[in-house]
């Protein structure tokens, strides 16, 4: 059987036979979040796009779960020969993924849930008096969001590129239930080129095309982007993957990216930059 790698969380994939793949929980601690990403992929497969779609779930058990195997292409694989047909399909499917999810929208509070998150991470942070200016922020004004479903973690690593349809998968709970969490994921990724960066992935042509694809998607979104609500999440974003990496050259990266924010700027301006 074949084992695949784990990403931040733990969990482990195991290839159980040419058609089933299984997810392991990284530990009993985690099976609630487990419960949580199957049910989510569960709910989103049945939703009817025409070029997006998930693996189906098969079996259910506390400690993992099992879902179709399907056969296609890493970003790395699919965007290393892609064509410019190829690479507007993509864009056509995440406009296709995010038009369906603003057809049908209420605008929800926030507030609290930052907050919460914010004296979560408190003690779990190199950047206490920058998030300690995020809670300022937020106590001074109400922070509106459309509520929508949302990946959660919605990244070209937890995409499967296959012929004619984008698989996604490794769902993830999220604090905050928005297509605005997934925009804020989408620009770590192709913006801050977070996966090639942190994976060591040397490809101008990758670079590029990520580059492209942004700018598409900042084109068709910017009155979403161009707000304080997405500064507010693309920082808090930032740092709750802080606790999770391991490794001193994802910290050097995400230094980067926090840094590089607007929000982190006027932090600059306000507070000299003292983290």
């Amino acid at each position: 059987m074949l084992d695949f790698s784990v990403g931040l969380s733990g969990c482990k994939l195991e290839l159980i036979d040419s058609r089933v793949l299984r997810k392991y929980s990284s530990s009993i601690s985690y099976n609630s979040r487990l419960s949580l990403q199957v049910n989510k992929q569960v709910l989103f497969s049945r939703r009817i796009l025409k070029n997006v779609d998930t693996p189906k779930v098969h079996n259910i058990q506390n400690e993992y779960f099992d879902m179709e195997y399907i056969p296609g292409k890493s970003f790395v694989e699919f965007f290393s020969t892609s064509s410019i047909k190829d690479i507007e399909f993509v864009i056509d499917t995440l406009f296709e993924y995010f038009d369906s999810l603003i057809l049908n929208y209420r605008l929800i509070n926030i507030k609290s849930n930052i907050d919460e998150k914010i004296k979560l991470l408190k003690n779990k942070t190199c950047y206490k008096n920058y998030l300690e200016y995020i809670g300022l922020l937020i106590n001074k004004q109400d922070v509106y969001v459309p509520k929508t479903f949302c990946h959660g973690d919605l990244t070209f690593n937890n995409i499967i590129f296959h012929k004619n349809r984008l698989f996604f998968i490794d769902f993830l709970d999220c604090y905050v239930d928005s297509f605005i969490s997934d925009l804020v994921k989408l620009k770590q990724d192709l913006y801050h080129l977070w996966s090639i960066k942190t994976q060591n992935i040397q490809s101008n042509r990758i670079e590029q095309i990520y580059k492209h694809i942004w700018n598409q998607l900042y084109c068709r979104y910017s009155k979403f982007i161009d707000t304080d609500e997405f500064d507010i999440l693309e920082a808090m974003n930032s740092l709750r993957i802080e606790p999770y990496l391991t490794f001193s050259h994802q910290r050097s990266i995400l230094d980067i990216i926090v840094k590089s924010s607007k929000l982190y700027a006027n932090f600059n301006n306000s507070y000299g930059g003292t983290v």
